[in-house]
C-alpha cells in the first residue's frame, strides 16, 4: 500500500483490544511501551477511549448460592478498568493512558459499539488487536471472525471516514488439551486477514496489517513472551509494541525506526502474602490473607491434618471457602503469590482451623431420567435436624463427552426440577446439594443420564476370569444407550461379614467407588472392563452380575455367573490392591 502519513501537530491513538491490550493491575501493558516509542520518536500523541486504567483484582466474597433456574441470567457485572500499573511507569503516561480496551471482549462484540467510540473520541488512528476470543472461544471461526473484523472497521469508518487502522493478527497460545483446533484455527483466520487488509485499504482510510503472531513468542510449547500461554509478561509487552512500531514505521512513515526491545527486561515485583488466617464458619472455614499488588492470583494448598499430600488450587483474590467439610476436621494451609505460570513468590506459613460446619447435607433419594434435550429430577428434602431454612437445591451437570467443559450448577426450589438444553448422545453426571442461610452443604450424586435415549438392554455374554484367588475380571459387550453400570455379587452360605447377617442368597451392589466400568458411545467396538479385587474367601465364592443403567431407568441383571478355576500356577499371584480400568477395541 501507499506509505501514508498523517500531518497534524498531536495525533489522536485509540487502542481497540481485550485482556491482552488492557492489562491487568501491576503490568507495564504494551500501550505504555507503545507510548515510550512515540515519546522517542518525537511523535506527538493523544491516546484517547472511554477507560484508562488496567484490570483490578477480584474483590474477595463469600460463595453465593446458584441463580434459580426461572430467573433470568444477571446481567454481566460493571467493567471495572481502575486498574494501576506497574510502579515505574511515567507520571506523563497516567494523564495519557485512554483505550477502548477491556477483558474478554470479542471482534463480533466490539462491531457494534466501535462507531459509538470513534465518534465520541474522534481518533485519527485505531490500533486494533481483537480476534482471540472469538476463536479460542469458539465464539466463531475464521470466517465468521473475519467477517467480524470487515464490519468492525465499516461501522468505524462510518463514525469517521478518514480513519486510519493497524490491525493485528492474532497470536498463538500454548497448547491446551483438547484444543488442537485452535492453532489450525489461528493460522487460517491470520492468512485471511493478511489477503483481505489490502482489498479492505483505502486512499482515504487505509488499513496495514500488524504481526503480532510473528513477533510473540508463544505458541505450541513455547511461551517465554507469555505468563499464563497467552497474555504477554514484561517481555511480551515489549514484543507486541515492536509489532505495532514496526507497522507504524513502514506504512505509515511515523517515525525513524521501530522500537527496539531492550536487554534487561525489568522483572515482576512479587512478595509472600502476609496475615494468612484460617478461621471457622458457619459454612466451613474461611481462609484469607493480605492482598499483593500486581498478583496474578495466588496458588493455595490445603490439606486434612495428618495428610501428607497437599490439594492445590487457583484463587483471583485474597480469599478461599473451603467447604464440604464436617465437623471436627482440622484444614491445614498455605499460599503463595502467582506471577504466572512460572514465576512465584515462597510459601507462607502453614495456618489451621477446625471446622464446625452449619450446612445441612444433601437431599436423598434423588431419581433421574433422561428426556430428549436434558433430564428430569426428583428428590426428598434431607432428613433433620439441621441448622438453618432450606432456601434452595444447587443441581450441577458436567458433560463428560464434551472436552473442555465446565460444570453447570442451577438452583431450584421444591422437589423436581427439568433441566433441558444439554447435547443429546452426551454423558452428564448429575450431583445435588441443599443450600440454606448458613451456605451450601455437601453434595451427592444421583444417577448419571445419557441424554437423548431411554432405557437400556441388559447387558449380554458377560465373562468372569479370576486373575487369582482373590480378584476376578468382568467384561461385557457395550450397551449402547447405558450411562453407566452396576455390577452386582451374591453369596449363598450361612454367614456373610461382620453382622453375621445370613444370605440365602442376598445380592447388593458394590459401590460405584469400588467398582470403575470403561464406557463409551461408538456401536460394537468396545468392551466393558471392571475389576473386583479382594473378593475374600476367595473369587469362586461369589456370583457376579452387571445391569446397565441410564439415570434410574435400569436394564435388569444380566445372566449370573462364576468365573472357572485358575490353573494351579496362578493361585500364587498376588492380591490385586487397585482398581483396574481397560478398554479394548476390537
Amino acid at each position: 500500500m501507499d506509505r501514508f502519513a498523517i500531518r497534524q501537530d498531536v495525533i489522536k491513538v485509540m487502542v481497540v483490544g481485550d485482556s491482552i491490550s488492557h492489562g491487568r493491575e501491576g503490568d507495564w501493558t504494551w500501550r505504555y511501551r507503545i507510548w515510550e516509542w512515540f515519546e522517542q520518536q518525537e511523535i506527538s500523541v493523544r491516546f484517547v477511549g472511554p477507560y484508562a486504567g488496567t484490570s483490578p483484582p477480584n474483590k474477595p466474597q463469600p460463595p453465593r448460592p446458584p441463580r434459580l433456574i426461572d430467573q433470568p441470567p444477571e446481567p454481566p457485572p460493571p467493567l471495572r478498568t481502575d486498574g494501576a500499573y506497574a510502579e515505574g511507569v511515567a507520571r506523563r503516561f497516567l494523564a495519557n493512558s485512554n483505550h477502548f480496551a477491556a477483558g474478554g471482549r470479542q471482534t463480533h462484540q466490539a462491531k457494534d459499539i466501535i462507531s459509538e467510540q470513534v465518534a465520541a473520541h474522534q481518533p485519527d488512528l485505531c490500533l486494533v488487536q481483537l480476534g482471540f476470543n472469538d476463536l479460542g472461544w469458539r465464539v466463531s471461526g475464521p470466517v465468521e471472525t473475519l467477517a467480524s473484523m470487515k464490519h468492525l472497521v465499516d461501522h468505524a469508518r462510518s463514525a469517521k471516514t478518514d480513519l486510519k487502522f493497524a490491525i493485528a493478527d492474532v497470536p498463538y497460545r500454548t497448547d491446551l488439551p483438547g484444543r488442537g483446533d485452535l492453532p489450525v484455527s489461528t493460522k487460517i483466520y491470520n492468512d485471511m486477514l493478511a489477503q483481505s487488509i489490502p482489498y479492505w485499504s483505502t486512499a482515504k482510510s487505509p488499513i496495514a496489517l500488524v504481526q503480532f503472531c510473528k513477533n510473540y513468542s508463544c505458541g505450541g510449547s513455547n511461551s517465554e513472551a507469555a505468563y499464563d500461554g497467552l497474555h504477554p509478561n514484561a517481555l511480551g509487552e515489549y514484543q507486541i509494541a515492536r509489532a505495532f512500531s514496526q507497522t507504524l514505521v513502514s506504512d505509515f512513515n511515523f517515525g525513524r525506526s521501530a522500537l527496539v526491545i531492550p536487554d534487561k527486561i525489568p522483572p515482576r515485583p512479587l512478595s509472600t502474602p502476609a496475615n494468612l488466617r484460617a478461621a471457622p464458619a458457619p459454612s466451613g472455614i474461611i481462609i484469607t490473607w493480605d492482598s499483593v499488588y500486581g498478583a496474578f492470583g495466588y496458588d493455595l494448598q490445603h490439606r486434612l491434618a495428618g495428610e501428607g499430600d497437599w490439594e492445590s488450587t487457583h484463587v483471583d483474590c485474597n480469599r478461599y471457602d473451603q467447604q464440604w467439610l464436617h465437623k471436627g476436621q482440622t484444614v491445614e494451609c498455605r499460599v503463595r503469590t502467582s506471577g504466572g505460570d512460572t514465576l512465584k513468590s515462597a510459601w507462607t506459613h502453614i495456618a489451621s482451623a477446625v471446622a464446625n460446619p452449619q450446612t445441612a447435607p444433601a437431599p436423598i433419594n434423588m431419581v433421574t431420567h433422561a428426556t430428549s434435550t436434558g433430564f428430569s429430577i426428583s428428590w426428598t428434602n434431607p432428613p433433620p435436624p439441621y441448622a438453618g431454612d432450606i432456601d434452595r437445591y444447587g443441581i450441577t451437570n458436567f458433560d463428560s463427552d464434551q472436552p473442555g467443559a465446565f460444570l453447570c450448577k442451577v438452583g431450584v426450589r421444591g422437589n423436581q426440577a427439568e433441566i433441558t438444553g444439554l447435547t443429546p448422545g452426551h454423558r452428564y453426571y448429575i450431583s445435588m446439594e441443599t443450600w440454606t442461610t448458613f451456605g451450601g452443604g455437601i453434595p451427592a450424586a444421583a444417577r448419571a443420564v445419557l441424554v437423548g435415549r431411554g432405557s437400556p438392554a441388559v447387558p449380554t455374554s458377560l465373562r468372569a476370569r479370576a486373575l487369582d484367588a482373590l480378584a476376578v475380571e468382568l467384561a461385557w459387550p457395550e450397551v449402547l444407550d447405558a450411562a453407566g453400570y452396576d455390577v452386582w455379587v451374591r453369596r449363598e452360605g450361612p454367614i456373610h461379614g461382620r453382622l453375621g447377617v445370613r444370605l440365602s442368597p442376598t445380592l447388593w451392589p458394590l459401590p460405584e467407588s469400588m467398582v470403575h466400568v470403561s464406557d463409551g458411545t461408538i456401536p460394537g467396538c468396545k468392551t466393558m472392563k471392571a475389576i473386583l479385587p479382594n473378593m475374600e474367601p476367595s473369587v469362586w465364592d461369589w456370583e457376579y452380575a452387571v445391569e446397565a443403567y441410564n439415570g434410574d431407568d435400569r436394564s435388569g441383571l444380566s445372566e449370573w455367573l462364576t468365573p472357572p478355576p485358575l490353573a494351579p500356577e496362578k493361585m500364587s499371584l498376588a492380591t490385586t490392591d487397585l482398581i483396574h480400568i481397560e478398554l479394548k477395541h476390537g
